[in-house]
């Protein structure tokens, strides 16, 4: 037989002791409000801790992202190329700045060294040449030269007279990174060839006769060259025709190059 739990002091009590099977002495609970459950819900610590990396983000990933500036760089590339006529094969561009140009003909940069233009607009006089994407580059050049007479009579194109040729010479150059820049300026001062008084007076009468000139216009323009003695004299004028130009040097690469280009005015 079993104690009752409680007051240890049974005697005052008039209920007995709890007999074992006695159901006058077993109380069956059916109010919900005392079966309820207060007991917290345990969690191991261990899956406490393995969420943990995930709610801290690794400082690592950071620094992987950052460090991709080359996209910039070659952007800055481009818009530090001069703007002019582009020649461009491989990584290599060269570019004649101020001036606008047409193929003479059918050619393709990429695969042909000898290459042949006729300048739109600008003046190749004027100009300089860019050359990018090289780790050495020369230049030299030879130009083509005509003669022509002007005044108020008008103009007169000596062609008949044949070019002249001068002979070829280095294009002095300065060199920044990978850009070397020629300037051409040496072509405001070209020459011609030895003529005199008599062969000038030959030729003008032969182009006037070839566009059918009347009389009267010859025998004005006769009188204007009258003391012509040299393509130096008035009224003539030396023009440029066409200038030439070796172009040859090592790409960023280390492959050499080298392109022969023709520039007709």
């Amino acid at each position: 037989m079993l104690a009752s739990c409680g007051n240890s002091n049974t005697a005052n009590n008039n209920n007995g002791p709890i007999i074992l099977g006695d159901t006058a002495t077993i109380v069956t609970e059916r109010d919900s409000q005392y079966l309820k459950d207060d007991m917290q819900d345990w969690e191991p610590k261990k899956a406490a801790a393995t969420a943990e990396p995930e709610a801290k983000p690794t400082t690592e990933a950071t620094p992987a992202k950052v460090e991709t500036p080359a996209p910039a760089a070659k952007e800055l590339v481009k818009e530090n190329i001069a703007s002019g006529y582009v020649i461009s094969f491989g990584n290599i561009k060269i570019v004649f700045e101020g001036i606008t140009a047409n193929d003479a003909s059918r050619q393709n940069p990429e695969k042909q060294d000898g290459l042949s233009y006729i300048v739109k607009t600008g003046d190749i006089e004027r100009s300089k040449i860019h050359i990018y994407g090289v780790k050495d580059a020369s230049v030299k050049q030879c130009y083509q030269s005509r003669l022509t007479l002007h005044s108020n009579l008008g103009t007169v194109d000596l062609r008949n007279l044949g070019l002249y040729m001068s002979g070829w010479k280095n294009v002095p150059n300065t060199k920044s990174g990978g850009q070397a820049t020629f300037s051409l300026s040496d072509l405001n001062n070209i020459d011609f060839s030895s003529v005199n008084n008599n062969k000038i007076k030959n030729a003008t009468d032969r182009e006037l006769r070839n566009r059918r000139t009347n009389r009267k216009v010859i025998e004005s323009w006769m009188k204007e060259i009258s003391r012509t003695r040299s393509a130096d004299d008035k009224p003539c004028e030396v023009i440029l025709d066409n200038v030439q130009l070796q172009i040859s040097g090592t790409g960023a690469d280390g492959k050499a190059f080298r392109k022969n280009i023709r520039m007709s005015v």
